[in-house]
């Protein structure tokens, strides 16, 4: 847009706070059930997406709408201790996950785990195979996906690596070759002089320069994405997530909505008017009601292709075609249109077809079972993050910009895929080719990290206080001393301590003990030694550090009783300037006034497509 570059600083600390799975941020389904004020105890969250024990093996379950839950009740027989209404909310299942949940095991004890995820896709019921990293590596699903590649990492060491985050065209974006030994292509490199036009060319300004398209350069400060124009037919949280990403960077996005079929991050705890996930993710955008069931309605879609730069959707795949409106349908009308679709699993595979949630997604990919603190625990740890929703949404965000700016150089568009299964392997990726190169190497560290000692998360002075501490090598640990007041020589090497691990740790965990998280992360940072005080949500908002960097502001809405915490940036940006915060639409409140200015219908065809039930504005 501007023809200029800028300075972009980056924490990972925001980073991980805003982008990861923020706690003021789009939130799961689940968290329909959560208390609305942030109690200091630590919710059950192994209720959440809850894990039995099968004949072979262990499945996680998935029981967020109505329709899932009056399933499961038939299956277990309808049990008239459970026919009461409540059952049918989130709120009231939790309530009684100890009575509901022993019914549920005991059901499931005499099937295999294959057994229960096909009856659970018969049923509508989303049940999903908790599988290992070995057993992701062989798994029929990503063998015929595409999701790994066997390649040479070094000379003669051959190994199973995730091949990519995303395709694009069909193609996978991801691994092309080995990392190159230091110097390794020295002579091929030729080192040419620079261009005279490259050494000519001065350091100009926004105002007296123009795009490469040729048009007039922007006036003040511009949004990266201001002009262009996203139809948003996104769900839940990766839904929400991706749009946002768009719509706070200036473009003008559309989300289309269908009244019958309400997007389910809609769906606001004990009937509040707005949910706050919706207030986070659907801000600065515009909705349009639309019935796409109706010819009509599919035909407006497609008009409204025409003019548009992007499509987002995140249905089970073969929903767009079975609309008419696929890649094909509208890169045959606008082809210079991105259609970015995403799906748990692919397009590709025998489980393509399977129900999509973040927790089953995290389960098939070996994610769950490594999320344990130690091998014997069987439970699972996972319960409360929606991972890799928030990740998976900025990745299809980097590769609708890569495909726009490729648009750019060759005037077309592109179909691009993310399965949120191929974002958890590619994050898993040293996990999963430590495991192909050595089976069974793998195993659940817990908080621990096996190359260090001492390292993990120890208690503090107060009441579930935490703090981390990692000792990454021998430095660290001469600075540890020194801090502590610790003398042992048998400990000086770091294998010594992995040898010893407890006697390592002992004196940590007991100086720890006497100080709060902040007095200790304090001295031990002050000292050169890596600590991280565990800070609970209330207190990222006063954080020091974030409170510096601004890291957070209060977003207001009308249909809420208090401003939310919010952030407007994930990096310090010399030029872009902070997301603004207009509020999120209602279903279709600007219905009326996109088919009158993008459509060009007027007021008598707007009113007969209300009628029929095509264009759908709020009520009046």
């Amino acid at each position: 847009h501007t023809g200029t570059g800028q300075l972009v600083e980056i924490s990972a600390l925001e980073v991980i706070v805003h982008g990861f799975d923020p706690g003021f941020g789009v939130q799961g389904s689940a968290a329909a059930g959560r208390k609305v004020d942030y109690p200091r105890g630590r919710p059950d969250a192994a209720d959440f997406y809850p894990v039995f024990d099968c004949a072979d093996g262990r499945v996680r379950i998935c029981l967020l709408a109505k329709r899932q839950w009056r399933s499961m009740f038939s299956w277990l027989g309808e049990p008239a201790e459970f026919a009461d209404p409540v059952y049918d909310t989130i709120p009231g299942r939790f309530a009684a996950a100890g009575r509901i949940h022993p019914l549920i095991a005991k059901l499931f004890s005499a099937y295999t785990r294959d057994e229960l995820v096909a009856e659970g896709a018969a049923r509508g019921i989303p049940i999903g195979g908790v599988l290992s990293v070995g057993e992701v590596l062989t798994a029929e699903h990503y063998a015929i996906s595409g999701a790994f590649a066997d390649d040479q990492i070094a000379d003669g060491v051959a190994a199973r690596v995730p091949s990519g985050y995303a395709t694009l065209d069909g193609l996978r974006a991801g691994w092309r070759h080995r990392a190159p030994g230091v110097g390794e292509h020295d002579e091929q490199i030729a080192v040419a002089p620079i261009p005279e036009s490259i050494v000519a060319k001065q350091l100009v300004t926004a105002s007296d320069t123009s795009p490469t398209s040729g048009a007039p350069a922007p006036v003040g400060v511009v949004r990266p994405f201001a002009g262009l124009r996203v139809l948003d037919l996104g769900v839940i949280v990766f839904g929400a997530e991706l749009g946002r990403q768009f719509a706070d960077n200036g473009a003008d996005v559309i989300k289309v909505e269908n009244a019958a079929f309400p997007d389910g991050l809609r769906q606001s705890k004990r009937g509040a008017a707005l949910s706050p996930s919706v207030a986070w993710g659907h801000r600065n955008r515009r909705s349009i009601g639309l019935n796409l069931r109706e010819p009509e309605g599919k035909q407006i879609f497609r008009d409204l292709a025409a003019s548009a730069d992007v499509v987002l959707a995140n249905f089970k795949p073969g929903t767009l075609t079975s609309m008419g409106i696929a890649y094909e349908d509208l890169s045959a009308i606008n082809d210079k249109i991105v259609v970015a679709e995403s799906s748990a699993f692919g397009s590709v595979g025998p489980w393509s077809t399977r129900l999509g949630y973040g927790p089953l997604v995290r389960a098939a990919c070996g994610v769950s079972d490594l999320w344990r603190y130690d091998a014997d625990y069987r439970g699972l740890c996972d319960g409360s993050t929606v991972y890799p929703d928030h990740i998976a949404a900025q990745v299809s965000a980097a590769t609708i910009l890569a495909a726009l700016i490729a648009r750019e150089k060759y005037g077309c568009g592109g179909h691009i895929e993310v399965a949120q299964a191929d974002t958890a392997i590619m994050q898993l990726g040293e996990h999963l080719v430590r495991e192909s190169l050595a089976p069974g190497s793998v195993a659940v560290t817990g908080n621990t990290d096996p190359i260090a000692a001492p390292s993990g998360v120890y208690a503090c002075a107060g009441d579930d206080e935490w703090c981390v501490v990692s000792v990454r090598d021998d430095a660290d640990w001469e600075r540890l001393c020194a801090v502590i007041d610790l003398a042992d020589p048998r400990l000086a090497t770091a294998a010594a301590r992995l040898a010893d691990r407890a006697a390592a740790e002992e004196p940590l965990a007991q100086w720890l003990s006497e100080r709060t998280p902040i007095e200790a992360m304090t001295a031990l940072q002050e000292g050169g030694v890596p600590a991280g005080a565990m800070n609970r949500l209330p207190e990222l908002l006063v954080d020091p550090h974030l409170v510096a960097r601004s890291a957070y502001t209060d977003l207001e809405h009308p249909l809420l009783p208090t401003p939310l915490p919010t952030a407007v940036r994930v990096a310090h940006f010399q030029a872009i300037p902070d997301a603004p915060l207009n509020p999120a639409p209602l279903p279709g409140e600007q219905t009326r006034a996109i088919a009158r200015d993008l459509l060009g219908l007027d007021d008598t065809e707007i009113d007969r497509l209300v009628a029929a039930g095509i264009l759908q504005p709020p009520p009046e």
